[in-house]
């Protein structure tokens, strides 16, 4: 039986927990700005229908062309930036609290043998990115009709 593990992605003691090493426990700890890479990826849904492979991802405060969408391979890649609006320009003016997280993303995903690349379509609305993987004819499978011998 399969073990389902909790994952805490924004821990920094999480890179311990994943066997990761002290390396990325450092790198996540030390990062020069709040909210970098490391600590920020958008979350992804991926759902399964008759015609096609659907994934959405969560963008808030994204526009389309902060996205880049690449497909290399059968490797399909969402990468973008997440800017900060605002900066504190004034030297009695600091930061109390702050979980919003900002700076470049990457997410990939390793597409299977019965997608048709050449039919993928991407659209944004409202933050959120879906991308529809259309599946090939072989994948959809087909109905044999059965005949009678007369």
């Amino acid at each position: 039986m399969p073990s389902i593990t909790k994952r805490t992605p924004f821990s920094p003691l999480a890179a311990i927990d994943e066997g990761d090493g002290f390396n990325s426990l450092f790198r996540r700890m030390f990062n020069d700005s709040p909210g970098s890479a490391m600590l920020w990826a958008p979350s992804v849904e991926v759902t399964d229908t008759a015609e096609a492979l659907v994934l959405t991802a969560e963008l808030p405060g994204l526009s389309e062309d902060d996205i880049t969408l690449t497909l290399e391979q059968n490797l399909l890649t969402i990468a973008g930036e997440k800017k900060s609006e605002r900066e504190v320009k004034k030297d009695d003016e600091r930061y109390l609290l702050t979980e919003r997280y900002y700076g470049s993303f990457q997410r990939a995903f390793t597409l299977p043998s019965t997608v048709d690349a050449d039919h993928i379509k991407a659209e944004f609305d409202k933050g959120v990115l879906t991308v529809t993987l259309p599946k090939t004819p072989q994948a959809k499978g087909r109905v044999i009709a059965v005949q009678s011998k007369k």
